[in-house]
């Protein structure tokens, strides 16, 4: 089964609309993606197009640099943590670790589907974006955990090598 175990930002209206323009972009993407699976393309096809916005934001919109720390900072931004309920859960010189207990995305698509495995491949394919960020410095993404696998938590791991 799929769940978020996300902190309650009742409270927090700014929150509240992030998160809520966050699960409508998870909508939105659920409908390019099933209309594309539909007209004949790939998941190999979609992946590759996903991998391509992450490679351009990382080259223009992040800071090129070659310090992870300061690529934490911009990554790990205000708005980021309260969408997503995320925290920095390791940063060295060499890796920085994020981990989201709240996946917009995921909500948006269990609007739409109860189907884990689609659920599952479509994260991974989305992810494709921090991939080809990563790329975009030469640095290596890892996910141990998934909020669409179940595991609660997705883990985001991020290495220099």
């Amino acid at each position: 089964m799929i769940k978020n175990t996300a902190q309650n930002f009742n409270d927090d209206y700014e929150a509240q609309q992030l998160r809520a323009a966050s699960v409508n972009r998870g909508k939105w993407v659920f409908q390019v993606v099933k209309a594309g699976l539909e007209a004949g393309m790939t998941w190999a096809d979609i992946r590759e197009a996903i991998h391509a916005a992450g490679a351009y934001k990382g080259y223009h919109k992040l800071p090129r640099t070659s310090d992870i720390r300061e690529f934490a900072k911009e990554f790990a931004s205000e708005t980021l943590v309260k969408v997503n309920d995320g925290r920095i859960a390791k940063l060295t010189d060499n890796e920085f670790v994020w981990e989201v207990n709240y996946c917009p995305m995921v909500a948006g698509w269990m609007q739409y589907s109860e189907d884990k495995e689609f659920i599952e491949t479509l994260c991974d394919a989305c992810m494709e974006v921090d991939r080809g960020t990563m790329d975009s410095y030469g640095w290596t993404l890892e996910l141990p955990e998934t909020i669409a696998k179940g595991d609660g938590k997705c883990t985001i791991c991020m290495k220099k090598e």
